[in-house]
């Protein structure tokens, strides 16, 4: 630790390392089905390369605030009852332009809203990340884009609150999208997340998530509208297995 304080303090007394590119996205769904926790979810989430190491390696930063809102008695389909919140940090390396690799620690934190908490949920995580679209270049025609994690949930007896409500010792994720047909300006794509939690009982929690839909890039960020739908949610945690859901998507 106190070397690593060694390397940071002169560069951030430096002007000259600061980069502060920021990247962030802002999204809203609409939940149908019967799950009473699930009737809409809204997020938004930036990350930014905020101190330059090198011509190709960055220290990053970043965070996410996401809000679950579901049915309340009578005609409210807005409750918030839920919210997530990310904090993370770490290193980015660009391979080239587009493609990276990175360590990253992250500390998610779930909590209800106005309700009796049932338990406590939360967790630090060491994570080595792996893609080709971090930056925030718009949905390409007829090229895959992809982002893979693969995460180790930090333990020890003595430090119990470490890792709380949860049994996972590794995670793996992954993200691919593709736009396979282009009118005018518009992009047609397809998106999927899967997301597997292996616990310390070496038990799979696989969650897979669906979308389709289009999308449109203007001269400062990129929309997107989309109907999606998780047909498997096992994770544990914020599940919505098989509640379908129409979507907005501002990327910047």
């Amino acid at each position: 630790m106190k070397k690593i304080f060694l390397i940071l303090v002169p560069l951030m007394l430096n002007a000259s390392p600061w980069v502060f590119r920021v990247s962030g996205e802002s999204s809203l769904l609409k939940y149908g089905g019967t799950l009473r926790r699930r009737s809409a979810y809204a997020s938004v989430a930036m990350k930014a390369d905020l101190i330059k190491l090198t011509d190709s390696l960055f220290l990053m930063v970043g965070g996410k605030e996401a809000v679950w809102m579901g049915r309340d008695k009578g005609p409210i389909q807005l409750d918030p009852q839920q919210a997530d919140y990310l904090l993370q940090g770490g290193i980015i390396k660009y391979i080239t332009h587009e493609r990276y690799f990175g360590i990253i620690l992250d500390h998610p934190c779930y909590h209800q809203i106005d309700t009796l908490v049932v338990r406590a949920l939360y967790w630090n995580k060491i994570k080595v990340i792996y893609g080709n679209y971090r930056t925030e270049r718009p949905l390409q025609y007829r090229k895959l884009r992809y982002h893979i994690e693969a995460g180790s949930f930090l333990r020890h007896r003595d430090v119990p609150w470490l890792t709380k409500g949860l049994d996972f010792q590794f995670d793996i994720y992954s993200r691919a999208e593709y736009a396979f047909l282009r009118i005018g300006e518009i992009k047609i794509y397809t998106e999927s997340q899967l997301y597997t939690g292996i616990s310390m009982n070496y038990n799979f929690h696989p969650s897979l998530e669906i979308n389709l839909g289009f999308s449109v890039a203007g001269e400062e960020g990129e929309g997107r509208f989309f109907v999606g739908i998780r047909p498997v949610d096992r994770k544990t945690f914020r599940e919505a297995e098989g509640a379908p859901y129409i979507g907005i998507k501002i990327l910047y």
